[in-house]
């Protein structure tokens, strides 16, 4: 065995601080004008970077705020408390105590933008909204093997009725997502729906 080490990959190696120095200008200029007003030059400027820092990380803007957004509403872990009640609930609790505040305005601007900008849409979908409906969807199954939930129930329908009024309440309202939780509206929201899923 040889104690020789391993040959470095060409190349410069990246440096976290500027990666963090970029994410943190995309999500300051997603703030302040949304992503119309977002170009990469504009990002590079206020991360104090050149361009080519930035390009050689990500190759559009809407591959760059995806990755910013994951840093303000990371991935969520599928709860098992037991019943499919417990599992939303906790999964509400969890996901509202890693969402950070900036990402409740980010993500209601952006979807405004969202429709003419499919680029946008789909690292969206990718970064924020798709592994939180995995997650639901996940605990539907679960209820559903556990026989809280009918076989025949609808369970994308049932994400959508699980799911979209939490951030419709934060959006409307202006509150953050943490907010909406703690004020007991998942509570309300699962009974609401349970009655539409429980078995026959």
């Amino acid at each position: 065995m040889s104690g020789a080490p391993e040959p470095r990959p060409p190349g410069r190696p990246r440096d976290p601080a500027a990666d963090a120095k970029i994410l943190g200008a995309a999500l300051a200029l997603a703030l302040e004008g949304g992503l119309a007003g977002l170009t990469m030059e504009g990002i590079a400027a206020r991360a104090g970077v050149g361009k080519a820092t930035v390009y050689r990380r990500w190759t559009t803007k809407e591959a760059l705020l995806a990755d910013a957004l994951r840093e303000l509403a990371p991935g969520v872990e599928v709860p098992d408390t037991g019943s499919a009640r417990g599992d939303y609930l906790a999964l509400m609790r969890g996901s509202s105590e890693r969402f950070d505040r900036r990402a409740t305005v980010i993500v209601a601007r952006l979807l405004t933008e969202a429709a003419e900008e499919p680029e946008l849409f789909t690292a969206l979908r990718a970064a924020v909204v798709d592994p939180r409906r995995a997650a639901l969807r996940a605990i539907l199954e679960r209820g559903a093997e556990r026989g809280e939930v009918r076989a025949d129930a609808d369970l994308e329908l049932a994400v959508d009725a699980l799911a979209g009024p939490v951030m419709y309440r934060a959006m409307v309202d202006g509150a953050h997502y943490a907010d909406v939780a703690a004020a007991g509206h998942p509570e309300a929201l699962w009974d609401l729906v349970a009655g539409g899923l429980a078995p026959r």
